[in-house]
């Protein structure tokens, strides 16, 4: 038991997951407040991807927020057109929030 303390603790003092959860944090940082355009949720993927991080669990993390974006940016895209199905902007609102909940984990994850 006193070894798993130790590595938990030994983690959180990481220097290099400490500077990508800082980089992977500040990049999702466009999508906090209000709707955003399918290209500012475009931007944030590519941002995101370019990252290309070591740490195991923010690799997981970051495939799976870039997957939720990209659903968002179709999305968006297909509210553009006037014959836009209904229900389209709920689905913007779910993966918004799927988005910003990605977010709030990555967080609580960098923080330990």
């Amino acid at each position: 038991m006193v070894i798993v303390v130790g590595a938990a603790g030994a983690a959180s003092c990481n220097p290099q997951r400490k500077q990508e959860c800082d980089k992977f944090l500040a990049a999702m940082k466009p999508l906090d407040e209000g709707t955003p355009s399918a290209e500012v949720v475009d931007r944030v993927r590519q941002d995101v991807q370019a990252l290309n991080l070591e740490d195991q669990p923010l690799h997981i993390y970051a495939t799976n927020y870039q997957n939720t974006l990209t659903v968002l940016a179709t999305t968006l895209r297909l509210k553009e057109d006037p014959s836009a199905p209904d229900g389209t902007e709920g689905v913007i609102k779910t993966h918004l929030k799927e988005a910003r909940t990605d977010r709030e984990d990555v967080g609580r994850y960098c923080a330990q």
